[in-house]
């Protein structure tokens, strides 16, 4: 039954960064309202804890620890590489805190060692290589 110990722990990746979404989503929602960017930096209590409180403020200061979404390129590139959305965003998710910007084309690069993914300042994924 290892397979469904994969299968309950892959469910249960994919469940945290879709509420890891929303409550990034709410909080920069939440810093608009406010029209301060310090709002941004202090998110809500919540459930999620230390974890999430600390996604929302390095999404605020830097680079998004959150796929937003893909590009046409980005999918085209995952399918030709055989790289799933899942380990997509495992990496950006995993290296936030030391991804890195890149400047000649506006943005930030991820990587884990075996995949590297560049994504836009919104989190939305532009294009994604196998190392």
């Amino acid at each position: 039954m290892i397979g469904a110990s994969g299968d309950q722990t892959s469910r249960g990746r994919s469940l945290a960064r879709a509420t890891q979404r929303i409550l990034a989503a709410a909080v920069m929602v939440s810093a608009i309202a406010a029209g301060s960017a310090t709002a941004a930096a202090t998110p809500p209590m919540t459930a999620g804890g230390p974890q999430v409180a600390s996604l929302a403020v390095q999404a605020a200061a830097g680079a998004p620890c959150v796929v937003t979404g893909y590009t046409l390129h980005a999918q085209q590139q995952m399918a030709a590489r055989n790289i799933s959305s899942d380990q997509v965003e495992n990496v950006v998710h995993d290296t936030c805190s030391r991804a890195t910007w890149r400047q000649s084309n506006s943005t930030w690069q991820y990587t884990d060692g075996r995949i590297r993914v560049s994504a836009n300042t919104n989190g939305y994924v532009v294009t994604v290589i196998r190392l």
